[in-house]
């Protein structure tokens, strides 16, 4: 052996944060009879298994999100926790202090964590030699030859004299390792497979002792798998056989060499071979790891406490994922409990024999499944991400199902209705529940307004009751004057020969499809009485848009929109408009954030009415602001399509030619632009607002050869892009009059 001298760790080898003990007890309730009991508290790190306990502390490992083990030692002296270096794995036994291997030299570190800021020491073993356990400072290592079949278990510590690296002696000839834990300050129990005379593969348990190198106790056992577990005191031995994967059986005995009791099997345990055990004086503790991620209630999951002489069974936790041997003969356990939390938890044996859980270090999270979580806005504007929105819930763990519902409160309507389920349908590994919204109802855009969301969850593992969790939120859009029941998508209206006005509402698609109409909806009869209908925008301060109709007479009239797609009665606002050929609404064309109306008579004048805010009084008294309108058989109110101070006005002249007017922003404009030809191939231009919600005035154009949208391009020169086929009015460009 080779003497290697102490170095002194670095400032940043080891971090030891200021965790002082909280002031607060908190107490564990421990079901069918075990006795609750209450102690100062430790507040530690999150951590996935206790390791090992000293006289002054614990070491524990945390599994963290990026791969890896982080290893801490938590004093509970003083109730400080020391982050180790990054090395490999870590391990101890009935001492304070901890080993490492450094992965690029072959030699272990022994760290003494009485003294965390202090320096290690080097042991540096054969390197044919692997780790198998920690006793105090002895590292107990085995080498197996797989080409001879030759094996020993040795012990190992710091030094060069022949007492620093012993063969153990007792063992049967050439023994392979399966598993060696600590037992005690000064023994290990250690599985193992030798082959005997008969050449017959057969499989140890035994005690070693390590002052002396020497096995003190031994018998042969069952079929045993090398993950299984065992645990030994004084008095007893406990280890858990697997004849089969599905029939794994806790197995004890009392000591006393190899003519002892013969082994009992206390429990079946099924196929949990990998179940975790413990022996604190006549009780054997057992539980079966994994159920913060189980699928399924499993009662092997409870920490247990088995008295094989009375037969008592006492529940002591609702989980234990790992549990290790203290030197003050307790056992320390990584578990959790429903009323006391996640933590490690010291299980103790008191007066009359009864054993205890007290809670020694909290991690600070819930043994019950909880929304730690919930990313949802308060207010969800759906005129940004393209109409969509994700929102968030986190849980403490992924190990549930349940479901996420949003509603639209005015309605009642669901938006959103999502399930997840433990086999990560819906949910992520680290317990994020996502509902990524479409920001439709049923194929529709939803409606803007109050939303309320309904979170529930049922933890897999059966361990604490099911949770629900509700909020609110609200869906705001920018005014859409082509807007009628609040959903902030475009809706148009057509009136069949029969008089009966319908209303389509449009839904921009993710597909190729680009825009269809969700409904078509009724909105009543008897509008033949009109010859002139237009979507009018805002008139009065409301959400939604309105409508104005002129009937045969010249009277004008509006139809105050509710927001619902419904119109309150008709108001009269007006006489004496027979003498107007077209009539164009819906856009503010004086920049005062109120929609106006224009329109031609029959000499070709121009005339503008300007909004008002008045709801029985909509617009003021005309002002001519152009002549020679005659050349045009459609004018369009079409809103800003080139990023002007207004709105502006399109206009169809009778060879086809499609031509755009700017408005100046005083209810004039700009000299007309040629837009383009082939225009008088539809007989309704419709200025329908954003209709694919890129945030530019858009145009639908309606006729025999189909619906088409030219949608805003925001170029002055050339203000729509090329037609984009849709699926509106499919086989009906001949059946309505007008399309507004």
């Amino acid at each position: 052996m080779t003497a290697v001298l102490a170095v002194t760790l670095g400032a940043t080898a080891l971090t030891v944060p200021a965790n002082a003990a909280p002031t607060d007890r908190s107490s564990v309730s421990a079901a069918a009879g075990a006795t609750a009991t209450t102690d100062a508290v430790i507040s530690i790190p999150r951590t996935t298994r206790i390791v090992s306990a000293g006289p002054s502390g614990f070491l524990a490992e945390q599994w963290t999100d990026a791969g890896g083990y982080v290893y801490r030692w938590t004093s509970t002296v003083d109730g400080t926790t020391t982050v180790l270096p990054e090395q490999g794995s870590y391990h101890g036994g009935f001492s304070d202090s901890v080993v490492t291997r450094e992965p690029a030299r072959g030699l272990y570190r022994v760290y003494d964590m009485s003294s965390p800021g202090g320096t290690y020491q080097s042991v540096s073993p054969s390197s044919d030699l692997s780790l198998r356990a920690v006793v105090g400072t002895t590292l107990v290592m085995s080498r197996w030859n797989t080409t001879d079949r030759t094996g020993e278990l040795r012990l190992v510590t710091r030094g060069v004299d022949a007492q620093s690296d012993r063969p153990v002696t007792g063992l049967k000839p050439n023994p392979r390792i399966v598993r060696a834990e600590p037992a005690s300050v000064s023994t290990a129990n250690v599985f193992y497979t030798a082959v005997d005379a008969d050449d017959t593969l057969r499989e140890y348990l035994a005690v070693v002792d390590t002052v002396t190198a020497s096995v003190v106790e031994q018998r042969e056992v069952g079929s045993v798998a090398h993950f299984a577990d065992l645990a030994s005191s004084g008095s007893r031995l406990a280890w858990v056989e697997a004849p089969t994967t599905s029939t794994a059986r806790l197995m004890y005995a009392e000591r006393g060499g190899e003519v002892s009791a013969p082994a009992v099997e206390a429990v079946p345990l099924g196929n949990r071979i990998r179940t975790h055990l413990g022996v604190l004086g006549d009780w054997i503790t057992y539980a079966n790891p994994g159920a913060n991620t189980s699928a399924w209630p499993d009662q092997l999951h409870a920490l247990t406490a088995l008295n094989p002489t009375n037969g008592a069974k006492v529940k002591l936790l609702d989980h234990a994922m790992s549990s290790v041997p203290a030197p003050d003969g307790t056992l320390l356990v990584r578990g959790g409990t429903v009323a006391g939390g996640e933590g490690v938890y010291r299980i103790a044996v008191g007066e009359n024999n009864a054993i205890t859980a007290t809670l020694v270090a909290s991690t600070g999270e819930s043994t019950a499944l909880k929304l730690l979580e919930a990313k949802t806005p308060t207010v969800l504007d759906l005129d940004q991400n393209g109409g969509k929105a994700t929102l968030e819930w986190t849980l403490s763990r992924s190990s549930a199902s349940g479901t996420v519902t949003l509603r639209h409160v005015r309605t009642g309507r669901t938006a959103a209705s999502h399930t997840f389920d433990y086999s990560g349908n819906g949910i992520s590994t680290t317990g994020v529940v996502t509902v990524n919204w479409s920001g439709l109802i049923e194929g529709e855009h939803a409606p803007n307004g109050d939303y309320t969301w309904e979170f529930n969850a049922a933890p897999t593992n059966g361990i604490g009751p099911a949770m629900k969790a509700t909020g609110a939120f609200t869906v705001v859009r920018k005014a859409n004057p082509h807007d009628f029941n609040d959903n902030g998508s475009t809706d148009l209206l057509a009136r069949d020969a029969s008089g009966v006005l319908w209303r389509d509402d449009l839904v921009r698609s993710d597909t190729s499809a680009g825009i269809y109409a969700y409904q078509r909806v009724k909105v009543g009869t008897g509008w033949q009485i009109y010859d002139q209908i237009e979507a009018a925008g805002n008139l009065a301060g409301a959400p939604a848009g309105d409508v104005v109709a002129r009937d045969t007479s010249g009277v004008l009239w509006s139809y105050l929109g509710k927001g619902d797609g419904t119109f309150a009665p008709r108001t009269k606002i007006g006489t004496g408009w027979q003498v107007y050929n077209k009539i164009a609404a819906g856009s503010d064309l004086t920049g005062d954030g109120r929609p106006d109306l224009v329109a031609t008579d029959t000499t070709g004048a121009l005339w503008l009415y300007k909004g008002t805010g008045v709801w029985d009084a909509p617009y003021s008294a005309r002002t001519k602001i152009g002549s020679g309108w005659g050349v045009y058989n459609q004018i369009t109110a079409v809103g800003d399509i080139a990023g002007g101070p207004a709105g502006d006005l399109v206009a169809r002249d009778k060879d086809g030619v499609l031509w755009s007017y700017l408005g100046k922003g005083d209810g004039t404009f700009a000299a007309r632009t040629k837009i383009g030809e082939g225009w008088n191939a539809y007989t309704q231009l419709v200025g329908a607002g954003d209709v694919d919600r890129d945030g530019r005035a858009d145009l639908i154009a309606y006729g025999p050869g189909g619906t088409h949208l030219y949608r805003g391009t925001g170029d002055w020169s050339v203000p729509f892009a090329p037609k984009w086929y849709t699926s509106l009015y499919a086989g009906e460009g001949t059946k309505f009059n007008p399309v507004s």
